[in-house]
């Protein structure tokens, strides 16, 4: 819990500390690369140079985007608790069950699959989803009667009445609810320390961005009260990684320091830390995020690389195309010249006959041998050389068409998960176009199935530790069992053991040499005589 007043162990040194170490963890090549590489390719998505570039391009990162989104998640994901021994212990089985509900429970009332899909989105976008989950516990404030004083020790005219009866009475924090929510992050407000791959990751720092009241509320009125209001959204990291970032907010990291077992939070414009202890949240992992859900990554870093990026150079020359292929259709009109002279030859009736709605008239032409025949100079009319246009116009669509066959096939889109299909092919060949798109689309859904079991697997810790009995009972709408049914439910399973070893085969015996003599079977004994 935040305290009223400064920590005097958070010093100077431990914020310049982690603030250095979170700007240089963000200053790296490989992370300034990306994000550089992320802030074009969100532009391209949104298509942000439609309001100033007058210039005609092709959308290729948005269809394959739409294509690709529900390819890979569509469904809410469900969690699936299991014994990791199928044991008949009636007490695993039932706690498995409740843990289930619970967890699906949490998942539909806090609705995750919001939050999932701002993670798909990145993930599929930037190649670097994250989500992390949080206990979030309301407390209530009650009076609770402690006793009454003598009424007739107090005068009632005196004012030190009331404040006897106000010393009887002990306000009381209870829990009201307990919950866990999924909250996802912006790429810019998740940072960890430089590492070659996920295992050597150190810490973790968190943004967010809070109000005066939110400050208060947090960390005390001292400490909340002395905070510089710097994220403003014209400050904040330039206007680039939060371009909508209201104003009137503190930049807050919170810092999860697996080396050290510990959480901090800092704030740039504040010399102290503003508060740290141990993990308020125990996990296996320490994090209380799962590993991003990552796009392509190598062995030795840990800079994602977006999937637009492997079709880009084709993608650059798909909008070259496009561009060109617009600017020879406006070279696809009926343009032609005559000779000008004096009237009478001509020159008004073929400009009347070129009007816009002239049409099923006759024309009357003055001194028709020289319109008809032009004299030594050939046809009084000609005409622009459209036909050459139209070829230049048709290798430009094929060579466009095959730029983007070559895109589909880097990006693994087959014709088949597109509803394009050659009618001319047989079932064979599009069950092999099938195939093959679902293959390579297959690691993209197991990242993402990945992500969503690791958020199940934490939502279940905090289920498991944080919350109180009667909370499980009344999510998973089931009653904890009594011990008089875990004692019954423990003999019926040591009954059950015995009748299966009772009815087990029993190995032969073999006679032989050495071998114990086998005793007949016993003789059955007599039932009496029935009348």
């Amino acid at each position: 819990m935040a305290d009223d007043t400064p920590d005097d162990s958070g010093k100077d040194s431990d914020v310049a500390h982690w603030l250095t170490e979170i700007e240089r963890a963000q200053n790296t090549t490989a992370m300034k690369r990306w994000e550089e590489r992320c802030r074009k390719i969100r532009d391209k998505y949104r298509y942000e140079a439609s309001a100033t570039v007058k210039k005609r391009g092709y959308q290729m990162l948005w269809s394959n985007m739409e294509t690709m989104k529900p390819a890979v998640m569509s469904k809410p994901p469900k969690g699936a608790v299991q014994q990791r021994w199928k044991d008949r212990d009636p007490v695993a089985s039932k706690a498995t069950e409740m843990l289930q509900r619970a967890i699906n429970f949490t998942f539909e009332a806090n609705d995750y699959m919001s939050k999932f899909l701002q993670v798909r989105d990145d993930y599929l976008l930037y190649a670097r989803g994250i989500a992390r989950v949080k206990y979030s516990p309301v407390f209530d404030t009650v009076t609770q009667e402690a006793g009454q004083p003598d009424d007739a020790a107090i005068d009632p005219a005196n004012d030190l009445a009331e404040q006897a009866k106000e010393a009887y009475a002990s306000p009381q924090t209870i829990l009201k609810s307990e919950n866990v929510v999924l909250e996802y992050y912006q790429r810019g407000d998740f940072v960890h320390s430089i590492s070659r791959t996920w295992d050597e990751v150190e810490w973790e720092a968190f943004r967010g961005y809070l109000g005066r009241d939110q400050l208060i509320n947090r960390f005390g009125k001292e400490i909340g009260g002395a905070i510089p209001l710097d994220a403003t959204s014209d400050e904040s990291d330039k206007g680039k990684n939060n371009p909508s970032l209201p104003t009137s907010k503190a930049t807050i990291w919170e810092i999860w320091d697996k080396v050290r077992n510990e959480v901090l939070w800092v704030a740039k414009g504040y010399p102290k830390v503003l508060e740290r202890g141990p993990p308020y949240l125990k996990f296996d992992g320490f994090f209380p995020n799962p590993k991003p859900a990552y796009g392509t990554l190598t062995n030795d870093s840990l800079e994602p690389v977006p999937d637009f990026i492997f079709y880009k150079d084709q993608a650059d020359e798909v909008d070259m195309l496009t561009a060109r292929i617009a600017s020879l259709q406006q070279s696809l009109k009926f343009v032609g010249f005559y000779p000008a002279g004096p009237e009478g030859e001509g020159q008004p009736a073929v400009e009347r006959a070129m009007q816009p709605g002239f049409e099923n008239k006759l024309i009357a032409v003055k001194s028709w041998a020289a319109f008809v025949d032009g004299g030594k100079n050939g046809a009084p009319i000609t005409y622009l050389p459209i036909d050459q246009v139209a070829n230049i116009l048709k290798g430009c669509v094929d060579l466009r068409k095959q730029l983007i066959e070559d895109i589909y096939q880097i990006y693994g889109l087959s014709d088949i998960m597109r509803g394009d299909g050659d009618a001319s092919e047989t079932a064979t060949a599009q069950s092999i176009k099938a195939q093959y798109g679902s293959v390579r689309i297959k690691t993209r859904q197991d990242e993402m199935a990945r992500f969503a079991r690791d958020v199940t697997g934490l939502v279940g810790e905090v289920i498991s530790t944080c919350f109180a009995p009667e909370t499980i009972m009344q999510m998973a709408n089931m009653p904890l069992p009594s011990q008089a049914e875990l004692d019954a439910a423990a003999l019926e399973q040591q009954r059950q053991a015995l009748i299966a070893r009772a009815l087990a085969p029993q190995p032969p015996q073999i006679a032989g040499p050495g071998a114990p003599a086998m005793l007949p079977p016993p003789a059955p004994q007599s039932m009496g005589a029935v009348t």
